[in-house]
């Protein structure tokens, strides 16, 4: 039988389970900010995917011991990613929030995300670099120049081939890991629980 909870009415995490998600918890924090990601996002979006709980915003702030101000901030941008979702429970005013499971989903999800704040611009740069040069006199120098940049380019572009044809659709992307995985005896996680 398991133990409830006093104040929230949910099952009660053991101690060393409550310890493996706190360690979970910053490790996913580090990592993400090393991805660029704001820690904190990261570490609530880890919170609500560890725990499978949905929690109100209250209950994210006292787990976390984060201002009210840095949650709100967070889960909404974790909702405009797609990885945190928001409802309300019949007849409560609180928002209850709860993490995207499919692993999948989340991968592709972030993945999309940073090739907008990041790859994207960068192309656009590099577009506006060989502009400047459109009309320079043809030199060693400009064509050194714009071949350099075009080779960037067309790396580029075949990125984004490739991000459109398995980054954008979480099945694509999960049978082209696994496929990449079978050559090499590699298991893959489940698509969702």
């Amino acid at each position: 039988m398991q133990c409830m909870s006093e104040s929230s009415g949910k099952p009660a995490t053991s101690q060393r389970l409550a310890e493996a998600q706190e360690l979970f918890i910053l490790e996913w924090g580090r990592m993400s900010s090393s991805w660029g990601i704001n820690r904190t996002m990261a570490q609530i979006h880890a919170l609500l995917y560890i725990t499978g709980e949905q929690m109100t915003m209250d209950e994210i702030i006292e787990r976390l011991r984060i201002s009210r101000g840095n949650a709100s901030m967070n889960l909404r941008e974790l909702m405009a990613w797609g990885m945190v979702h928001r409802y309300k429970r019949p007849g409560d005013r609180k928002d209850v929030y709860f993490s995207e499971s499919d692993v999948w989903h989340m991968f592709s999800r972030v993945v999309r995300e940073r090739k907008r704040r990041e790859v994207d611009p960068t192309v656009s740069a590099l577009r506006d670099c060989l502009a400047l040069v459109r009309d320079e006199p043809k030199s060693t120098a400009s064509q050194t120049y714009e071949t350099r940049v075009r080779n960037l380019l067309d790396v580029f572009a075949l990125l984004d081939t490739l991000f459109r044809t398995v980054i954008t659709d979480d099945d694509a992307l999960r049978v082209a890991v696994e496929q990449g995985a079978a050559l090499h005896g590699v298991t893959t996680p489940r698509s969702s629980d």
